[in-house]
């Protein structure tokens, strides 16, 4: 091919050289030279390189030029076509891919007004940086108030404690009178069949010792209802410690700082501003977590898998990031839609499908952190 080149280049140059008539000379006074007589043509005529008396119109030349052409064309397209074809099959590319990445949403867990916000929309800011800071003083009161609820409760715990040691006491003294009676109630029975104590005298000894008992009896239950007591007041106490807890939290989530490291954006909270629980007062995109979502079709998912070398070129840089296939997605981007297709109405029509394909960027490929999640950018997966 490339010795055809110069000969064409030759051939070209010749063909496009055109017949040039000799001029009528002028005689010696200055007048032109008429020649009247037929025109001989000289013995010895000048011959085309290529043996030919006549040269071809411009019509002919532009055949044999464009043939010429053709033939070029066709000779390259037989050398190139099955190497083109070999290249053009190594890899599959898209341009419906963007980058893509963790977008946090950052909101109050308490109800309460804005003292001062510390960040700006598209501020960098490191984790555990301040962001806002809500009005301290209705934390601080709750925590106060659950302390003084605490110490109450445990207060009332050493009462009911105390309760129950002196109803364990008093059992005892019940237990004790007990004894007495039910041992004289046992000598008057005694003294009784002996004839020696009358009846009326046998009978009160036994009655002291049926009262006896029955005093021991309830003496034991109000010592259980006190052992109850303090089960309640123990409770009591452990609901307490979780109220001064929960305070304790309150006052620190007055202060809202960034769980991680990246940029603000979608600011909406202003000093001032009442906010309450969950609601969305910002966001914070971190940029050392980023990756590219590729919407390959499905046809063109063949022989894609994990691992494979992917070259992404980024519209708003102008160059290339180098990558691998991370994963591919569980089903196509229709699916996850808010309403999927359902083709069991009997209306179904065949339409090719994409998969999101993740591809990660090789570690150092973007030390600067210039990409930002939702650029578009054209992927491209290499099969060899």
């Amino acid at each position: 091919m490339e010795s055809l080149t110069p000969v064409l280049e030759n051939e070209i140059r010749e063909l496009l050289m055109l017949d040039e008539s000799p001029a009528d000379a002028p005689d010696a006074g200055g007048k032109p030279i008429t020649h009247n007589a037929p025109h001989h043509e000289p013995k010895h005529q000048p011959k085309h390189p290529g043996g030919k008396g006549r040269r071809p119109s411009r019509r002919a030349v532009r055949g044999i030029v464009w043939t010429l052409v053709l033939v070029l064309l066709g000779s390259t397209a037989m050398i190139g076509g099955p190497r083109l074809r070999r290249y053009l099959d190594a890899y599959e590319s898209t341009d419906d891919a963007q980058v893509d990445g963790h977008i946090a949403p950052i909101s109050s867990r308490i109800e309460g007004t804005i003292e001062r916000v510390y960040v700006q929309d598209t501020e960098y800011v490191q984790a555990g940086a301040l962001i806002a800071q809500i009005d301290p003083r209705d934390a601080k009161t709750a925590l106060a108030s659950a302390r003084a609820n605490l110490e109450q409760a445990r207060a009332q715990l050493a009462s009911a404690r105390a309760d129950y040691a002196a109803s364990l006491s008093k059992v005892r003294q019940s237990e004790a009178v007990a004894l007495q009676a039910r041992n004289d109630a046992d000598r008057y029975e005694s003294l009784f069949k002996m004839r020696i104590a009358s009846n009326s005298e046998h009978d009160d000894r036994v009655r002291a010792a049926a009262v006896a008992d029955a005093a021991v009896e309830s003496d034991s239950a109000s010592a259980e209802a006190a052992r109850t007591v303090i089960a309640s007041r123990a409770a009591a106490v452990d609901a307490g410690q979780a109220a001064v807890d929960q305070a304790l939290l309150n006052l620190e989530y007055t202060r809202i700082t960034a769980p991680m490291s990246g940029v603000v954006g979608k600011k909406t909270l202003e000093d001032g501003e009442r906010v309450q629980p969950g609601e969305l007062l910002l966001a914070i995109v971190p940029l050392d977590d980023i990756w590219i979502t590729a919407n390959f079709k499905e046809t063109q998912i063949r022989r894609m898998k994990p691992g494979q070398r992917a070259t992404i070129y980024v519209d708003a840089i102008g160059r290339d990031y180098q990558g691998y296939v991370e994963g591919v997605g569980g089903a196509s981007g229709e699916k996850y839609s808010l309403m999927p297709p359902e083709n069991a109405t009997g209306n179904y029509v065949k339409v090719v499908q994409r998969l999101p394909i993740r591809i990660r960027l090789k570690p150092g490929q973007d030390p600067d952190h210039r990409l930002r999640i939702g650029m578009s950018v054209e992927a491209k997966v290499r099969f060899k």
